[in-house]
């Protein structure tokens, strides 16, 4: 029984996080991506309107900007799908972290045609740490608030929660170790 309840518990937190990866469209670290030239991703989404401007910031989490754009879309059709340049200005040092956030819709942008995309990725190993897409205000937009959603996605960050996990564990651990004690007599 006890079993069943944490495998129902840890398969809603697994659902959950998989929900948060593909409110958009699929984004994934393009095999450009790297820690001195690009960071790329590999985007796609739809839209119906054509977008009227493209944006993009590549940070560390030192806050620095290592590039950044604002520019006129050449979108149309209706879906992109494919590489979404994002050129390092600034070159970074091995095993840094990089936020690469960008997008494209509305000038100025609105939360109903504007569709954008994070990704959080070790430039080295290409470890995605997180990834977000979705309309305007879904993801964050530096380094820095992208690693702090990784914490945010972990229920045992607040005391509270920690301290309740862990009775439960003791109280778990000292059930079956009674009901062990009570089969062997």
């Amino acid at each position: 029984m006890l079993v069943r309840l944490l495998g129902g518990a840890l398969a809603a937190l697994v659902a959950g996080s998989a929900l948060a990866d593909s409110v958009a469209g699929p984004v994934q670290l393009a095999p450009t991506a790297d820690c001195s030239a690009r960071a790329d991703a590999q985007w796609s989404f739809t839209f119906t309107q054509n977008p009227q401007r493209e944006f993009g910031r590549i940070t560390n989490l030192a806050g620095t900007v290592l590039g950044s754009y604002d520019q006129a879309s050449p979108l149309t059709g209706g879906t992109f799908s494919g590489v979404w340049r994002q050129d390092i200005g600034i070159p970074q040092p091995a095993n840094t972290l990089i936020g690469s956030y960008g997008g494209a819709g509305d000038n100025p942008p609105t939360a109903a045609n504007t569709a954008e995309f994070f990704i959080l990725y070790n430039c080295s190993t290409r470890q995605v740490i997180y990834r977000c897409s979705g309309n305007l205000g879904t993801c964050p937009t530096t380094a820095q608030l992208g690693l702090g959603r990784t914490s945010e996605s972990i229920p045992s960050q607040s005391p509270g929660t920690l301290a309740a996990m862990l009775l439960l564990l003791a109280g778990t651990g000292a059930w079956l170790l009674r009901r062990r004690a009570v089969i062997l007599k």
